[in-house]
């Protein structure tokens, strides 16, 4: 029910056989963790058959939450837009309700959270600014030295979403997203701009891959902008050029292929080659059916294993030093020792789940028949 259009039409038959059979609270739950109610719900409604009462009863309620939170958000997300626009900043909706109005036409088929903006690194100050005018507040951790963040600024307003300002969309490198800003384009007058289809499916593969391929709601959306702005196209015409140009976001968007190939019926060819990217797509997690500190830790090591080559280095130090929000409030009212051996603390704590993460993985690669012989002596 994720997939494309063309998967699931392929897999009509069996969904609907599947349906009849399913657990329905357990269906409900998944449905929960995955944060699909919106989208799956309606999809599930489609199929044809019906449904047990009480599943067609919580879909219909998870259906109208939805709809309502996701137009709440597009209307505030329309207002930041058009906030910024009248100052003379180019500014793009990233994920969120403007995406499902784009792909799904649906501002419910997406759970609604925070606001993802993309704006260039030179308007970043400036769009701070406008978003903090319109009562959001600039929430910069005391312990940053850099003036860009690693990639976004945040905003918080105690009865809104967050804003997140975006000035690129991977860590990886600094181009694509000014980029793609610039080669936005939108649909009528006074619409929100959109990407082109190539960087939009790029962008979305790059949120999944930075993500560390946890849950099916990326791939889902990928499969969306997919039959939305891309039916008919080769899918690797489309991305091999975007990893030609901008080559360190070639390791994610490999990997992010193969893997939406899988899940969701996108028609590509890529496989994911050598080691360590193999062994980042291993560590997809479609169903969501891990703790959130493991979510964490096994999204850092994608970011390690996918890193270009000769940044592995930085990737590492990024990575170790990164610590939780609530960690980070406690060290900065405290002197001494005491603070840095929290921070390491909290990088043993980091090598231990990479670790948990990386021995399923090399297992899965090393059973016969699932790796070549250059792999093995790789």
């Amino acid at each position: 029910m994720c997939g494309t259009r063309t998967a699931r039409e392929d897999h009509r038959h069996e969904a609907i056989e599947l349906l009849d059979r399913v657990d329905a609270s357990r269906l409900i739950l998944l449905m929960d963790r995955l944060r699909l109610g919106g989208l799956l719900g309606r999809r599930l409604l489609d199929l044809g058959p019906s449904l047990d009462p009480w599943l067609e009863a919580q879909i219909g309620a998870r259906m109208d939450r939805a709809g309502k939170n996701g137009t709440a958000h597009e209307l505030i997300s329309l207002a930041l837009l058009t906030g910024l626009d009248h100052a003379g900043i180019r500014a793009l909706g990233l994920k969120g309700s403007i995406l499902a109005r784009q792909v799904y036409d649906d501002p419910g088929a997406r759970t609604a959270g925070d606001i993802d903006i993309l704006v260039a690194a030179a308007d970043l100050d400036r769009a701070i600014e406008v978003v903090q005018q319109m009562g959001w507040r600039h929430e910069r951790h005391a312990s940053r030295t850099t003036r860009l963040p690693v990639l976004h600024e945040t905003l918080g307003r105690p009865d809104l979403p967050r804003v997140e300002l975006h000035w690129r969309v991977h860590w990886y490198e600094t181009k694509f997203a000014t980029d793609a800003l610039a080669r936005a384009e939108r649909p009528a007058p006074h619409q929100p701009l959109v990407m082109q289809a190539a960087d939009g499916v790029a962008a979305l593969m790059l949120f999944y891959a930075r993500d560390g391929f946890f849950g099916l709601r990326m791939a889902a959306d990928v499969a969306a902008w997919w039959d939305a702005r891309c039916a008919g196209v080769d899918p690797d015409v489309l991305i091999d050029p975007v990893a030609t140009s901008y080559p360190g976001l070639a390791g994610p968007l490999e990997v992010a292929r193969s893997l939406l190939r899988d899940l969701v019926g996108l028609p590509t060819r890529a496989e994911a080659a050598g080691v360590r990217r193999r062994l980042a797509g291993q560590l997809a997690t479609p169903f969501a059916d891990l703790e959130p500190a493991q979510v964490l830790a096994n999204a850092s090591l994608v970011d390690l294993l996918l890193a270009p080559r000769g940044h592995l280095g930085d990737a590492v130090g990024r990575e170790l030093q990164k610590i939780p929000e609530n960690l980070e409030r406690r060290l900065t009212v405290q002197d001494g020792l005491h603070p840095y051996l929290e921070r390491s603390e909290h990088a043993l704590r980091m090598l231990r789940r990479w670790a948990m993460a990386l021995l399923p993985a090399l297992l899965k690669m090393w059973q016969p028949g699932s790796a070549t012989a250059e792999d093995r002596r790789a």
